[in-house]
């Protein structure tokens, strides 16, 4: 289509009205834009909603490679570049370790935002409302101050003005850096009881360090994730190790930009595709000060800390965030180290290009799921338990009659890289209202909602809590900070409208359930588990409509024991968790055997 052809517009990529030109045509980059909760301000609008492939399995599938490559070219100049800044010499893998989660999520966000930006120029004339930021900078000082930036309105709309600036211009200017206004952190006063506090800590870790019986542990566990005081006993016991817990400092380095110390990296932009020439473009300055102004107070922090600095047998089941954990983990890889790395989270293995499996993977020497293998990857990968409900016990649901309905959170961007459709968030939407208007009213009036605990930090994602309490007013809502699993444990079936973690946990823990596939959910599985899948849905598990779930509950809303606990659906509820959360009264010992034997 040429320019006289086209209608003009203005583009817009937030629900936020601040960024909107309500007297101008507009533009929105995706359905994320359309709040429910603010309908009446835009469904009198002039606006059209961006047509595009882009978050399609097969479109999204051939996208996530080209970031990987990307990826893992920019982390070799990274590593070298960070290297030699640092005056170190830390193998490609301790900085995929360190700033890896960042790395790939930096790119698969600023690929997914100039291409929603070039979909837009080639069906629009497009301009943006004129809009005074604070700032011009994309900076931010960790990896979870860049998460919450890139979900939050503002710096999406910040970027996308950035990206077609440089699409405009052509201007690849190097000493752009001293033009551009820089985000001032605010860097908090020292805080001396927990100053003292964490002193006192790294004192305990460094008894450990010289008492004799910890001192020949060959095992460093952190972040383990299996239960009680108990469990995490038996499984030193188990190891042969003395039982040890090292204190830590979890705190973040916040330091702010230094311009001069930032012009000593080189990175090669000299490249022929323009959207991998813009991310190379924009990666210096995009990099979290804690990798650059902060990474030696942080490595400081390592050495104050006391951990072992001998070669240790690592197990772990959480290194994604900027801790001194994660950075001494880096280090002592790079030492020598031996990294187990134990699953967390539901997607692991089953979803398709899943960014968690792939990061992980990488990163170890063994990697221990909660039960599932894979034909098509290494040795690496040990199939173990579900760690989380190694203490648990079974027991059988009775006399309850609360129907739970569990949603996913919300995430209106895509800010990792793996398959996500924002554009389609809420369809999930409908489909959640459609089962909840076929319930009878007996089964109606028994019904509570639980929103995700995540929603109560993201608050400019869309809420279902909010959704619910004014939509709803008939069905009990729980608060978001509520413990998920003791309402579990008092409800008569939980129905998931996403595949999460506390999904699996309940068929392992054998709590009446029931899945309804949110939105083309199975063109994210895996060819070869999709059968386990076919399986639940044999013994109505696994719904792949909400009418036909409701219609189910409706016809078996007083024998839902009888339904569960049938013989057929007992063994294929069996089956499954034994592949996706495996656990038996042999769960510890398999742990122990997997750690000690590999």
């Amino acid at each position: 289509m040429n320019n006289n052809e086209k209608k003009e517009r203005n583009f817009v990529m937030s629900p936020d009205e601040k960024y909107w030109d309500i007297n101008k045509p507009i533009l929105f980059a995706g359905e994320w834009c359309l709040d429910p909760l603010q309908k009446d301000k835009w469904k009198h609008l002039n606006y059209k909603v961006l047509q595009s492939q882009i978050f399609e399995t097969e479109k999204s599938t051939k996208e996530i490679n080209f970031c990987e490559n990307i990826y893992e070219k920019l982390l070799e100049e990274v590593a070298e570049a960070l290297n030699e800044l640092h005056k170190i010499n830390w193998s490609k893998r301790s900085w995929r370790i360190v700033i890896g989660p960042w790395l790939e999520r930096y790119i698969a966000i600023v690929n997914n935002r100039f291409n929603l930006l070039l979909k837009s120029k080639r069906d629009y004339i497009i301009h943006f409302k004129s809009i005074s930021f604070k700032d011009d900078s994309l900076i931010s000082f960790d990896l979870k101050d860049f998460n919450d930036k890139a979900c939050n309105n503002e710096w999406n709309e910040k970027i996308l003005r950035r990206l077609n600036k440089l699409y405009l211009e052509k201007n690849f200017n190097t000493d752009y850096l001293n033009e551009i206004k820089l985000e001032k952190f605010n860097i908090k006063q020292k805080n001396y009881i927990k100053t003292i506090s964490q002193a006192l800590k790294n004192k305990i870790n460094y008894f450990w360090k010289i008492f004799p019986f910890s001192k020949k542990n060959n095992f460093l566990l952190h972040k383990i994730y299996i239960g009680n005081f108990f469990t995490s006993l038996k499984l030193f016991i188990g190891l042969k190790n003395f039982p040890v817990k090292y204190f830590l400092d979890e705190s973040t380095v916040i330091k702010n930009f230094n311009i001069e110390l930032r012009k000593k990296i080189k990175i090669n932009f000299e490249v022929e595709n323009l959207n991998e020439k813009i991310i190379r473009y924009l990666l210096i300055e995009s990099i979290p000060t804690i990798y650059i102004e902060g990474f030696q107070e942080m490595m400081k922090k390592v050495d104050d800390s006391n951990l072992p600095k001998e070669k240790k047998d690592i197990f772990t089941c959480n290194c994604w965030s900027d801790t001194v954990f994660k950075f001494w983990i880096a280090e002592s890889v790079n030492n020598g180290s031996k990294l187990f790395y134990g699953q967390h989270g539901s997607g692991y293995g089953v979803i398709k290009k899943f960014n968690g499996t792939r990061h992980e993977l990488k990163i170890c020497d063994k990697y221990l799921t909660w039960g599932w293998g894979s034909k098509n990857t290494d040795d690496k990968i040990i199939p173990c338990v579900c760690f989380p409900s190694i203490k648990e016990k079974i027991s059988k649901n009775y006399k309850k009659k609360e129907i739970l309905l569990i949603p996913n959170a919300v995430d209106i961007y895509l800010f990792r890289n793996e398959l996500k459709k924002p554009n389609k968030i809420y369809y999930d939407m409908d489909i959640l209202n459609n089962f909840i208007n076929n319930l009878d009213k007996k089964p109606l009036k028994n019904l509570g909602f639980k929103a995700h605990a995540m929603e109560k930090r993201r608050k400019w994602a869309f809420s279902y809590y909010k959704y619910m309490g004014k939509n709803r007013p008939e069905i009990k809502i729980y608060e978001t900070t509520k413990n998920l699993d003791k309402i579990i444990n008092n409800s008569k079936i939980s129905i998931f409208f996403y595949l999460g973690t506390p999904f699996l946990k309940n068929l392992t823990l054998n709590k009446p359930s029931i899945i309804i596939y949110p939105y083309r959910f199975k063109e994210t599985i895996n060819q070869e588990f999709l059968i386990f899948f076919k399986k639940l849905e044999e013994v109505n598990i696994a719904q792949k409509n909400s009418s036909d779930a409701a219609k189910f509950i409706n016809i078996n809303y007083d024998k839902i024991n009888d339904w569960w606990y049938n013989n057929k659906t007992q063994t294929i509820r069996e089956d499954f968790s034994n592949i996706f959360a495996k656990k038996n009264s042999e769960s510890l010992k398999i742990l122990i055997k997997s750690l000690s034997e590999n």
